[in-house]
Protein backbone atom coordinates (compact mmCIF):
# COMPACT_ATOMS: atom_id res chain seq x y z
CA UNK A 1 0.00 0.00 0.00
CA UNK A 2 1.28 3.19 -0.80
CA UNK A 3 1.11 6.42 1.21
CA UNK A 4 -0.90 9.20 -0.22
CA UNK A 5 0.94 12.43 -1.16
CA UNK A 6 0.15 13.69 2.58
CA UNK A 7 1.77 10.49 4.79
CA UNK A 8 -1.21 8.58 5.11
CA UNK A 9 -3.80 6.87 4.03
CA UNK A 10 -7.58 7.67 5.65
CA UNK A 11 -7.33 3.51 6.34
CA UNK A 12 -3.77 3.45 7.44
CA UNK A 13 -4.89 6.34 9.98
CA UNK A 14 -7.62 3.86 11.16
CA UNK A 15 -5.44 0.86 10.98
CA UNK A 16 -2.86 2.75 13.83
CA UNK A 17 -5.64 2.75 16.30
CA UNK A 18 -5.77 -1.35 16.49
CA UNK A 19 -2.17 -1.60 15.16
CA UNK A 20 0.97 -1.46 17.37
CA UNK A 21 3.68 -1.96 14.97
CA UNK A 22 4.29 -1.28 11.44
CA UNK A 23 6.84 -2.53 8.92
CA UNK A 24 7.70 0.28 6.63
CA UNK A 25 9.47 -0.55 3.21
CA UNK A 26 11.27 2.39 2.02
CA UNK A 27 12.39 2.09 -1.80
CA UNK A 28 11.83 2.67 -5.80
CA UNK A 29 11.46 -0.46 -7.29
CA UNK A 30 11.93 0.75 -10.26
CA UNK A 31 15.24 1.63 -9.33
CA UNK A 32 16.57 -1.80 -8.64
CA UNK A 33 17.82 -2.89 -5.60
CA UNK A 34 16.74 0.47 -4.13
CA UNK A 35 12.92 -1.86 -4.12
CA UNK A 36 14.40 -4.29 -1.53
CA UNK A 37 11.85 -2.72 1.05
CA UNK A 38 8.78 -2.63 -0.95
CA UNK A 39 9.93 -6.24 -1.60
CA UNK A 40 10.08 -7.32 1.86
CA UNK A 41 6.77 -5.63 2.43
CA UNK A 42 5.06 -7.76 -0.24
CA UNK A 43 6.74 -10.67 0.99
CA UNK A 44 5.81 -10.52 4.58
CA UNK A 45 2.09 -9.67 3.50
CA UNK A 46 1.99 -12.82 1.46
CA UNK A 47 3.34 -14.29 4.45
CA UNK A 48 0.84 -12.87 6.76
CA UNK A 49 1.21 -11.31 10.01
CA UNK A 50 0.75 -11.72 13.24
CA UNK A 51 -2.17 -9.62 14.68
CA UNK A 52 -1.58 -6.20 15.76
CA UNK A 53 1.22 -5.53 12.93
CA UNK A 54 0.87 -3.90 9.31
CA UNK A 55 3.46 -3.69 6.66
CA UNK A 56 3.45 -0.39 4.36
CA UNK A 57 5.12 0.09 1.33
CA UNK A 58 5.79 3.63 1.61
CA UNK A 59 8.11 4.34 -1.64
CA UNK A 60 10.83 7.25 -0.82
CA UNK A 61 9.11 8.04 1.59
CA UNK A 62 10.79 11.81 1.93
CA UNK A 63 9.65 13.94 4.92
CA UNK A 64 6.03 12.53 4.36
CA UNK A 65 7.53 9.96 6.23
CA UNK A 66 7.42 11.56 9.55
CA UNK A 67 3.58 11.45 9.31
CA UNK A 68 3.24 7.28 8.79
CA UNK A 69 5.91 7.25 11.73
CA UNK A 70 3.25 8.90 14.26
CA UNK A 71 1.24 7.09 16.34
CA UNK A 72 2.91 3.94 16.21
CA UNK A 73 4.67 1.97 19.00
CA UNK A 74 7.12 0.65 17.13
CA UNK A 75 8.61 0.73 13.60
CA UNK A 76 10.66 -1.39 11.77
CA UNK A 77 12.46 -0.21 8.46
CA UNK A 78 13.73 -1.84 5.53
CA UNK A 79 15.64 0.22 2.73
CA UNK A 80 18.81 -0.62 0.77
CA UNK A 81 21.63 1.30 2.40
CA UNK A 82 25.75 1.63 1.88
CA UNK A 83 26.19 -0.50 5.05
CA UNK A 84 29.61 -1.65 4.02
CA UNK A 85 29.02 -4.96 3.57
CA UNK A 86 28.48 -7.97 0.40
CA UNK A 87 25.75 -7.02 -1.83
CA UNK A 88 22.57 -8.67 -0.12
CA UNK A 89 23.98 -8.51 3.42
CA UNK A 90 22.27 -6.59 5.89
CA UNK A 91 22.41 -5.12 9.36
CA UNK A 92 19.86 -4.51 12.25
CA UNK A 93 20.32 -1.50 13.91
CA UNK A 94 18.77 1.72 15.64
CA UNK A 95 18.22 5.17 15.01
CA UNK A 96 20.91 5.70 18.69
CA UNK A 97 23.56 3.61 16.71
CA UNK A 98 24.68 6.81 15.26
CA UNK A 99 27.77 5.22 12.51
CA UNK A 100 25.03 3.03 10.97
CA UNK A 101 22.54 5.43 10.66
CA UNK A 102 24.54 7.95 8.74
CA UNK A 103 25.87 4.65 6.92
CA UNK A 104 22.54 4.12 5.81
CA UNK A 105 21.77 7.56 5.07
CA UNK A 106 24.89 8.17 3.27
CA UNK A 107 23.51 5.84 -0.05
CA UNK A 108 19.92 7.34 0.35
CA UNK A 109 18.52 8.01 -3.33
CA UNK A 110 15.12 8.94 -1.54
CA UNK A 111 14.93 13.47 -1.17
CA UNK A 112 15.06 13.23 2.94
CA UNK A 113 16.56 10.12 4.97
CA UNK A 114 15.28 8.79 7.68
CA UNK A 115 17.95 10.59 10.18
CA UNK A 116 16.54 13.60 8.35
CA UNK A 117 12.73 12.82 9.45
CA UNK A 118 14.04 12.00 13.01
CA UNK A 119 16.07 15.04 13.02
CA UNK A 120 12.63 16.85 12.05
CA UNK A 121 10.31 15.10 14.64
CA UNK A 122 13.09 16.12 17.12
CA UNK A 123 13.08 19.99 15.93
CA UNK A 124 9.26 20.17 16.51
CA UNK A 125 8.73 18.27 19.99
CA UNK A 126 7.33 14.94 18.50
CA UNK A 127 7.64 11.89 19.80
CA UNK A 128 8.83 8.78 17.76
CA UNK A 129 7.70 4.80 18.10
CA UNK A 130 10.62 2.59 19.25
CA UNK A 131 12.29 1.87 15.95
CA UNK A 132 14.42 -1.02 14.65
CA UNK A 133 16.12 -0.59 10.97
CA UNK A 134 17.10 -3.36 8.35
CA UNK A 135 20.08 -1.37 6.01
CA UNK A 136 20.75 -3.99 3.01
CA UNK A 137 23.91 -3.32 0.70
CA UNK A 138 22.45 -3.03 -2.76
CA UNK A 139 24.41 -4.58 -5.98
CA UNK A 140 22.89 -2.44 -8.54
CA UNK A 141 20.84 0.62 -8.49
CA UNK A 142 19.62 2.27 -11.49
CA UNK A 143 16.28 2.22 -13.85
CA UNK A 144 15.62 -1.19 -13.47
CA UNK A 145 12.70 -2.92 -12.26
CA UNK A 146 13.59 -6.32 -9.93
CA UNK A 147 16.52 -6.69 -7.32
CA UNK A 148 19.72 -8.05 -8.18
CA UNK A 149 20.83 -12.29 -7.88
CA UNK A 150 22.26 -11.26 -4.77
CA UNK A 151 20.08 -9.39 -3.31
CA UNK A 152 16.94 -11.56 -4.42
CA UNK A 153 18.86 -14.44 -2.88
CA UNK A 154 19.16 -12.77 0.48
CA UNK A 155 15.20 -12.16 0.00
CA UNK A 156 14.03 -14.82 2.09
CA UNK A 157 16.90 -14.76 5.17
CA UNK A 158 16.07 -10.93 5.64
CA UNK A 159 12.14 -11.18 5.33
CA UNK A 160 12.52 -13.93 7.93
CA UNK A 161 14.90 -11.41 10.54
CA UNK A 162 11.83 -9.01 10.18
CA UNK A 163 9.71 -11.55 11.56
CA UNK A 164 11.75 -12.54 14.40
CA UNK A 165 12.37 -9.02 15.06
CA UNK A 166 8.36 -8.81 15.38
CA UNK A 167 7.94 -11.44 17.29
CA UNK A 168 10.58 -10.17 19.45
CA UNK A 169 8.45 -6.74 19.42
CA UNK A 170 4.90 -8.50 20.21
CA UNK A 171 6.34 -10.59 23.10
CA UNK A 172 6.95 -7.17 24.27
CA UNK A 173 3.21 -6.18 24.14
CA UNK A 174 2.28 -8.57 27.03
CA UNK A 175 -1.38 -9.11 25.81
Amino acid sequence: MRTTEHGTTGAERSAKRDQRLVVIGLGNSLRGDDGVGPRVVEELNRRGLPEGVTALDVGTGGLDLLLVLEGWDRVVVVDAADVGREPGQFVRFTPDQAYLAQAADRFSLHHAGLSEVLALADALGRAMPEMVIFGVQPAEIGWREGLSPAVEAALPALTDAVLEEIEGCSQGYGD
